[in-house]
């Protein structure tokens, strides 16, 4: 069959799909009636730019890892009124703010989630992202207790219209940073440790001070005694060192003899 036979038959999976297709679920369907699918890309691009230049409501789009058909943003308006908004997809601010975190920072764990938001996150919260299919459990984390682990779902992506991750609006990472459990405690065990160190380095400090108190003091109590026997020395007759006292004696016994005298 020739290409535009390819084309139609697409066109038709793409329409009857409740959900985009990848190119792997079309290459499943298509080998065997149309030999070799190698240029089904090639295919699905070129569908793509022929919807572009049609000037109708609806288009081809790469939506979730898959294709399908989807009506330009501009008409969602009468969409909306059609439906009478019971289909809008409505989330509390508390549930927008999880969802973001998890979008941005899979996988990641409740727990991981409340350090980031400051709060402590509702289980009914997370059962709603979790009902709506717009986030699933991907594992468990290889840390104490194994908590949950929660990436978002291909659901996610159709309901946001993108194709991958990678197109999620960048944001300033620092916004979503957190310590991990593990990091935190060891954090709180090196400053543990670093305190202990600081006050044994104190301990230290106050004992060779005081040695040093205890030094000095009995440095001044030797000076003092030895002041003190010098001065006591210098009281004493004679005790001067290099002073003579041999005339002063001499004078003394010369009054006494005068006394006598008398």
């Amino acid at each position: 069959m020739e290409n535009n036979e390819l084309k139609k038959v697409i066109e038709s999976l793409l329409f009857a799909s409740d959900k985009p297709l990848s190119v792997k679920d079309l290459k499943s369907i298509l080998t065997g009636e149309f030999g070799t699918t190698s240029n089904l890309e090639k295919v699905l691009d070129e569908l793509k730019s022929e919807y572009a230049t049609l000037d109708k409501p609806y288009e081809i789009k790469f939506i979730a890892e898959g294709w399908t058909f989807a009506t330009k943003a501009e008409y969602g308006m009468w969409i909306k009124k059609m439906l009478k908004e019971k289909a809008v997809l409505k989330l509390s601010p508390s549930a927008l703010d999880t969802l973001a975190i998890i979008a941005y920072k899979q996988p990641v764990t409740r727990a991981e989630i409340d350090a980031i938001r400051g709060v402590d996150s509702s289980s009914g919260v997370m059962e709603t992202l979790l009902e709506r299919k717009l986030i699933k459990v991907v594992g468990r984390r290889e840390t104490l207790g194994k908590p949950q682990i929660y990436g978002t779902t291909q659901e996610f992506l159709k309901h946001f219209g993108i194709a991958h991750l990678s197109e999620l609006p960048a944001i300033d990472a620092s916004l979503l940073n957190f310590e991990q459990p593990a990091q935190k405690e060891a954090k709180t065990e090196l400053l543990f440790a670093q305190n202990e160190d600081k006050n044994s380095e104190k301990i230290h400090k106050i004992d060779d001070s005081k040695e040093a108190i205890d030094e000095i003091s009995k440095i001044q109590t030797n000076q003092t005694k030895s002041e003190e026997e010098v001065v006591f020395q210098q009281m004493q007759p004679g005790a001067s060192a290099g002073i003579d006292n041999s005339g002063q004696n001499d004078s003394l016994q010369l009054l006494e003899n005068n006394e006598d005298n008398d």
